[in-house]
């Protein structure tokens, strides 16, 4: 593949907005672009990845970007089995990938990155949040239309 593959600017800023909402969240960027990846975006609570946002070079058309989750067991395999947008890592057994496009669901990809979040946060921080069933949206002046 010729040239560099890149994540699309306003899906990088709707799930940085997703993430920095969170208490405490740092981001780590690894430039090391290959022919075939991107930069990668790491969101971290206390230095453990709980979404990493990556593209890959697409085998027929554009790259194809994607972001890697933390997810309860059971969860996951729900959502695997539901099929696309959503895939089984190579990351581990406890993550779920989503892929990123033009119909991309916000919503529900809000909701996976909070509970990829309380999965790996101190209790303290995860009670900041309120009740599982908060979704955290992107602050108002950063939402897409």
């Amino acid at each position: 593949m010729n040239g560099t593959v890149e994540i699309p600017e306003e899906i990088v800023e709707r799930v940085r907005s997703l993430c920095q909402a969170l208490p405490e969240v740092t981001v780590r960027v690894d430039q090391s672009l290959t022919s075939e990846r991107s930069t990668a975006h790491s969101f971290d609570i206390r230095r453990r990845s709980f979404c990493l946002l990556v593209a890959r070079a697409g085998t027929t058309g554009p790259p194809v970007s994607m972001l890697v989750l933390r997810a309860d067991p059971d969860e996951r395999e729900g959502l695997v089995a539901s099929g696309h947008p959503f895939f089984a890592p190579r990351a581990g057994r406890d993550r779920i990938g989503v892929l990123l496009n033009d119909h991309t669901d916000w919503g529900e990809v809000s909701q996976l990155v909070t509970e990829s979040y309380r999965i790996l946060a101190p209790a303290k921080l995860s009670a900041r949040l309120g009740p599982s069933t908060d979704v955290i949206e992107p602050r108002a002046n950063e939402r897409q239309q």
